[in-house]
């Protein structure tokens, strides 16, 4: 498929919001490589990063037609990149000791963010503990770095039972914390 151009923000989000897979396309060409540097600048980790990246972008298509963007779109994909590093570093529980790397002190809005994040993580730990036994530790195993081959073993379970059953977190826990701001829709796939 031969990529097309887009002269503004609003023309992306409008072919988007239509399925537009060249709109996806664009972006993805456009902004891979810097949102990839960025985050591997502060998780030194080519596979962690390589998730965040991944689950910026699905998740961005996968809400596609009710995205509202009030910066630039290169601003929103940079500040959800920021966001998936500090969901990694909880998650790895770094946060306390590398917080000042990834935002300097002069970040006005770090506070106003963190009460945001601790509220989102709250009501992400209550959907988590909600999921069907089985769905939650499939998640939570895939979530500490384990292949869906791994965990297929691991359990005895076919990988495509692995994966369905990823399928069926993801999607849960998306509805669950749907009431809550563009911060959950980025941090869900990688919260633990």
């Amino acid at each position: 498929m031969e990529i097309k151009t887009f002269d503004t923000d609003q023309e992306i989000l409008t072919s988007l919001a239509a399925s537009d897979a060249r709109a996806f396309d664009f972006l993805y060409q456009k902004f891979f490589s810097k949102l990839y540097a960025a985050a591997y600048k502060r998780l030194q980790n080519r596979e962690l990063t390589e998730e965040v990246i991944q689950d910026l972008f699905i998740s961005l298509w996968e809400r596609r037609k009710k995205l509202e963007i009030n910066t630039t779109i290169e601003a929103y994909l940079f500040s959800s990149v920021k966001y998936l590093v500090i969901a990694q570093y909880k998650k790895n529980n770094l946060f306390e000791q590398y917080s000042n790397t990834i935002f300097p002190a002069e970040d006005s809005n770090f506070t106003e963010q963190m009460v945001a994040f601790d509220e989102l993580n709250e009501a992400y730990q209550q959907a988590l503990q909600a999921l069907p036994e089985r769905c939650r530790e499939i998640f939570l195993m895939k979530r500490t770095g384990l292949s869906q081959k791994e965990i297929s073993e691991r359990l005895d379970i076919s990988e495509k039972t692995v994966e369905n059953q990823m399928t069926k977190a993801l999607k849960i826990l998306r509805e669950a914390l749907s009431d809550y701001t563009a911060l959950s829709i980025f941090l869900i796939p990688v919260l633990h």
